[in-house]
């Protein structure tokens, strides 16, 4: 009776082993908990890592190179009539010495967003139609239809970076 008591307490220590290591290889090869070599690692992922690292920072180092040229360039004294529209090829600078003026947001993603021209003076975004303040350091961020309206009479403002006038 002993012996078969002894066999039978054998038997399942045996089989508890057994399922655990049975348990622990499932779970180490499962596809929540994936073994990767050190290869795979250098060799794969890598250089896909690296390769998307550097597309965003060249993406990104467009978006400064644009920043970098305006403040570069030296302020333009331009002069304006009424009528006459300012709109930004890039990041453009623009202080509003006389006269008056108006944003001007042409497309109607940015105006439905209410996203305009930055007024660093005030430290506010000026929307589409609003006026712009005299002696305001205005920076318009993009050339994507944003710029500046004459209301005046005409307007005289100091003008850094890429810009196009038209009547």
């Amino acid at each position: 009776m002993k012996k078969i008591k002894k066999s039978v307490i054998i038997f399942v220590m045996i089989i508890t082993v057994l399922s655990f290591g049975v348990s622990a290889d499932e779970a180490y090869s499962s596809k929540n908990d994936p073994l990767v070599s050190l290869s795979y690692v250098n060799d794969v992922l890598g250089p896909q890592i690296m390769s998307q690292v550097l597309e965003k920072i060249e993406s990104e180092y467009v978006k400064i190179s644009d920043i970098t040229d305006m403040m570069s360039g030296e302020l333009t004294l331009v002069t304006l009539s009424k009528g006459d529209t300012l709109m930004s090829k890039g990041v453009c600078e623009i202080v509003l010495l006389s006269g008056n003026a108006t944003t001007l947001v042409t497309a109607s993603s940015n105006i439905e967003a209410g996203q305009g021209l930055v007024d660093v003076t005030d430290g506010t975004v000026v929307t589409n139609g609003s006026l712009i303040k005299a002696n305001h350091k205005i920076i318009i961020p993009k050339a994507d239809g944003r710029g500046i309206i004459v209301t005046g009479d005409s307007v005289s403002l100091l003008v850094r970076g890429a810009y196009t006038i038209a009547d």
